[in-house]
C-alpha cells in the first residue's frame, strides 16, 4: 500500500535522481517552467536550464558522446560551485538529473556530503521493468548506440536471474538497487520511491507537490514544456536504418546536431501518429523476464523499509507482448517531419558558426589596426580594398564554419 507523503522540513535538499525513461523530462520542465512561481513558495530550482544534467557529470566526471568521441567533460569546479550554491540557498531546493542514477559510489558519497547530509533527501523513481526496457531502447537508438530492439534485448536486458549488478541497464533500473546503493550513504527514511503509474501522468508532479508543501495542482495541472513520447515502430525503424547508414561518417557533435536535436526531435514535437500505428513490442520471453525482476524489486523494496509513493503493484502492470513489424515501406510524414529537422538543425548550427566566424573575423580587422610589438605593422583595414577585406572575412567565416561542425578541427588547432 502507498504511505502518505508528508512534506519535506522547511530547509530540505530534494534530489530526483531519476532514473531514465520515468518521466524525468517531463517533471524537468514543468519545474523549470515554473521556477518563478516556486520562489514565492520558498522552493528554488536553481540554474536555468530544465534539468541538472551538466552538473551530474561534472560531478561524475562522465563525457557524452560514443566511445572516443565525447564532448568535453565539465569541470569539478562546476560541481563544487553548484553544491555550493544549493547549501546557501534558503528554503527548500530542487535538484533533478537522472544521471545522478548512474553515480557509483564515491561518486553518491561525495553528493551527499556536498549537497548537506543533514539536508538532503533522495527521490527515485519506479517503473515497471518492461516499460523501460522499451523506452531505454529507443533512447540508446536515438543516441546511436543501438540496433534492432532483439539485439540491445539480448545484450542489456537480458540475463538468468535478478542481481545486484554495478555496470549496465539493471544498475539503474532496478530501483531496489538505487535504494540499497544510496541508502549505505543516507538513511533510508531520507529516501523516497515513486511508483510510475502509466495510466496516470500527474502522479509524479503531485508527489513533487505534496513533498515540497505546494498547493494541490501547483504543478500536476501544468502541461510540460517537452513530452517526451516514445516513437512508434515505423518512426524508430527509419531512424535505425538512417543511423546505419551514417554513423560511421558522423562525429557525435555532427550526430547530435542533425539527428538528436534535428530529425529525432521534430518527429518526436510535430508529428502526430495514427492511433492504430504500430509500436515496438517485448517477445513473450522478455515480458516472462520483467515479470520475475518486477516480482523481486517489489520484495527488496518492501523488506528495504523505504517510503513509497503509488501502488508497487504498478511494477507488475506490463505491456503487452508481440512481435515488432518489420517495414519496407513508411508513412511520408515520418520522412517530411525528419529531413525537415535535420535541415533546419543543420542550418541553424551553420548560421550559428557564420556569426561566429564573422565575429572572428572582425576581431581580426580590429587587430589590424594595432602596430606589432616587432617588425613592421599589419596591414590597416583602412588600407584594404573591399575585395581583399571581404576575402579575408569570408576566409575566416569558413574555418569557424568548420570548427563549428567538426570538433576535429578544433583539436587539431
Amino acid at each position: 500500500m502507498s504511505q502518505p507523503t508528508p512534506p519535506l522540513p522547511e530547509d530540505a535538499v530534494l534530489l530526483h535522481i531519476g532514473p531514465h525513461k520515468t518521466g524525468t523530462t517531463a517533471i524537468q520542465g514543468i519545474l523549470a517552467a515554473a521556477r518563478e512561481d516556486l520562489l514565492e513558495h520558498a522552493v528554488t530550482y536553481p540554474g536555468r536550464h530544465g534539468a541538472h544534467h551538466g552538473h551530474a557529470r561534472a560531478l561524475r566526471q562522465h563525457p557524452a558522446g560514443w566511445t572516443n568521441d565525447t564532448e568535453e567533460v565539465p569541470s569539478e569546479k562546476q560541481w563544487e560551485n553548484f553544491a555550493r550554491k544549493v547549501r546557501n540557498t534558503p528554503g527548500r531546493v530542487v535538484v533533478s538529473s537522472e544521471f545522478f542514477a548512474q553515480s557509483e559510489p564515491a561518486e553518491i558519497s561525495r553528493a551527499v556530503a556536498d549537497l548537506d547530509p543533514e539536508r538532503l533527501h533522495v527521490l527515485i523513481a519506479a517503473r515497471n521493468p518492461g516499460s523501460i526496457a522499451l523506452s531505454t531502447w529507443q533512447q540508446v537508438l536515438r543516441d546511436g548506440k543501438a540496433g534492432h530492439l532483439s539485439a540491445w534485448l539480448d545484450k542489456g536486458f537480458k540475463r538468468q536471474s535478478p542481481a545486484v549488478v554495478s555496470r549496465g541497464f539493471w544498475s539503474w533500473a532496478d530501483t531496489a538497487t538505487l535504494v540499497e546503493r544510496w541508502s549505505e550513504v543516507l538513511p533510508v527514511d531520507r529516501i523516497r520511491v515513486v511508483v510510475i503509474d502509466e495510466a496516470d501522468r500527474a502522479l509524479l508532479p503531485a508527489t513533487f507537490e505534496q513533498l515540497l508543501d505546494l498547493p494541490p495542482q501547483f504543478l500536476s495541472t501544468r502541461t510540460p514544456a517537452f513530452s517526451n513520447r516514445g516513437l512508434t515502430a515505423p518512426e524508430a525503424e527509419l531512424l535505425r536504418q538512417v543511423i546505419e547508414e551514417n554513423r560511421d561518417r558522423l562525429t557525435w557533435t555532427q550526430f547530435s546536431l542533425m539527428i538528436r536535436y534535428g530529425m529525432v526531435a521534430r518527429i518526436l514535437k510535430e508529428r502526430r501518429p495514427d492511433s492504430d500505428e504500430p509500436k515496438s513490442a517485448l517477445p513473450p520471453w522478455a515480458v516472462e523476464q520483467a515479470r520475475v525482476e518486477a516480482d523481486c524489486i517489489i520484495e527488496r523494496l518492501r523488506a528495504s523499509g523505504v517510503a513509497v509513493s503509488g501502488d508497487l503493484e504498478n511494477l507488475r502492470r506490463l505491456p503487452a507482448t508481440g512481435e515488432t513489424p518489420e517495414f519496407d515501406q513508411i508513412p511520408i510524414s515520418i520522412a517530411v517531419q525528419g529531413i525537415s529537422g535535420a535541415i533546419t538543425s543543420a542550418l541553424k548550427g551553420m548560421e550559428q558558426a557564420d556569426a561566429h566566424g564573422r565575429e572572428e573575423a572582425l576581431r581580426e580587422a580590429q587587430l589590424a589596426r594595432k602596430p606589432r610589438k616587432h617588425g613592421r605593422k599589419k596591414r590597416q583595414v583602412e588600407d584594404m580594398s573591399t575585395r581583399e577585406l571581404m576575402k579575408v572575412l569570408n576566409a575566416r567565416v569558413r574555418a569557424g564554419l568548420r570548427r563549428r561542425l567538426d570538433p576535429r578541427v578544433r583539436r587539431k588547432a
